[in-house]
C-alpha cells in the first residue's frame, strides 16, 4: 500500500497538464484530492478522471473542486477551508498553477510582467503562508512546480524565468523556516512537457507529435519529450514518506536536458502555428 493512502492533498492548476496528471496519480494512490483551476469545465473533467482512477477505494466523495484565480486571496483561503471541511485536514500541498507569457525583452510590458509574477510567485508565497497552520498539524509536505529554466540563462520569457528562479530560492529559504515545524518543502523542475503551455512556444498544439519531434532528439535519456506522468511520479515521490528526509531540494525531471544547457539556446526555432 502506498504511504500516501488516506492523505489529503491539494493540487493547484489541476484542470490540465502536470496538475491533472498529479491529481489522478494521487487519486490512484488512495488520497483525498482537492482540484483547483480557473476553467470550470476542464476542472470537472479532471475530477471525473480522479473518480475513475480512485474508484477502487470505494469513496466517490474523496474529490472536491474549487474554481477560481489563485492570485485572489479569497480563492486561496477557500481552497484550504474547503479541504479542511471535506477531509478534516491537509497533508500535501502541490503548488502547480502558473502561466508562461511574454517574448523578446524589447516587447515586454509591465502588465505582462506583473501578471506573471503575481501568478507564478506571489500567489505561491501567500498560498503556502496560509497553508502552514494546516500542514503543521499533520507534519505535511509541500511540492512546488518550478522549471529547468530556473537555473539556465537564455532569451525570451524573462518574467517566467525570473519567477521560476525565485520559486527555487523560495523552496530553499522556506525549508529552513518550516523544517522545525515538521513541514518539508521541495520542488520539481520539469523540462519541456507535452502540455497546453507549449502553445506559448509557438508549437502547433493540434499536433501531438510536435513536442517529441522538437525536444526528443535533443534529450539524452530516451530520445523523447517528457509526458505529464514522469513529472507526476516525481511530485508524488517528494510528497511521500519515502522522501521523509528530503527538504529544500529542486529536482530536475528532464531526461538529462540540463546537462546540455538551455534548450532555448540550442533548439531550432519552433515554427509558428
Amino acid at each position: 500500500m502506498s504511504s500516501l493512502a488516506g492523505k489529503s492533498v491539494i493540487v493547484t492548476g489541476s484542470s490540465s497538464g502536470i496538475g491533472e496528471a498529479t491529481a489522478i496519480l494521487f487519486a490512484r494512490k488512495g488520497c483525498n484530492v482537492t482540484l483547483c483551476g480557473r476553467d470550470v469545465g476542464r476542472l470537472e473533467e479532471a475530477a471525473e478522471k480522479c473518480r475513475e482512477a480512485g474508484s477502487s477505494g470505494g469513496h466517490s466523495n474523496r474529490f472536491i473542486t474549487v474554481a477560481g484565480d489563485m492570485t485572489h486571496c479569497e480563492v486561496r483561503r477557500k481552497v484550504l477551508e474547503d479541504t479542511q471541511k471535506a477531509f478534516g485536514g491537509l497533508d500535501v500541498l502541490v503548488v502547480n498553477h502558473g502561466v508562461m507569457q511574454g517574448g523578446a525583452f524589447d516587447q515586454l510590458s509591465e502588465t505582462e510582467f506583473d501578471s506573471t509574477i503575481d501568478i507564478n510567485l506571489k500567489s505561491y508565497v501567500f498560498l503556502i503562508k496560509d497553508a502552514v497552520p494546516y500542514l503543521e498539524k499533520t507534519k505535511g509536505a509541500i511540492v512546488c512546480v518550478s522549471s529547468i529554466l530556473s537555473t539556465l540563462s537564455g532569451q525570451n520569457f524573462l518574467p517566467y524565468v525570473l519567477s521560476k528562479a525565485a520559486t527555487d530560492h523560495l523552496v530553499r529559504c522556506l525549508a529552513l523556516e518550516l523544517g522545525p515545524k515538521g513541514i518539508r518543502i521541495n520542488a520539481v523542475n520539469p523540462t519541456v512537457v507535452k502540455t497546453r503551455i507549449v502553445r506559448h512556444l509557438r508549437l502547433k498544439p493540434e499536433d501531438p507529435d510536435v513536442v517529441d519531434a522538437w525536444v526528443g532528439p535533443n534529450t539524452p535519456l530516451g530520445g523523447q519529450a517528457s509526458g505529464t506522468e514522469e513529472q507526476a511520479d516525481a511530485i508524488a515521490f517528494l510528497a511521500s514518506e519515502e522522501a521523509r528526509y528530503i527538504t529544500g531540494q529542486c529536482l530536475a525531471v528532464d531526461g538529462g536536458m540540463t546537462c546540455k544547457g538551455n534548450p532555448f539556446n540550442w533548439f531550432p526555432k519552433p515554427a509558428s502555428s
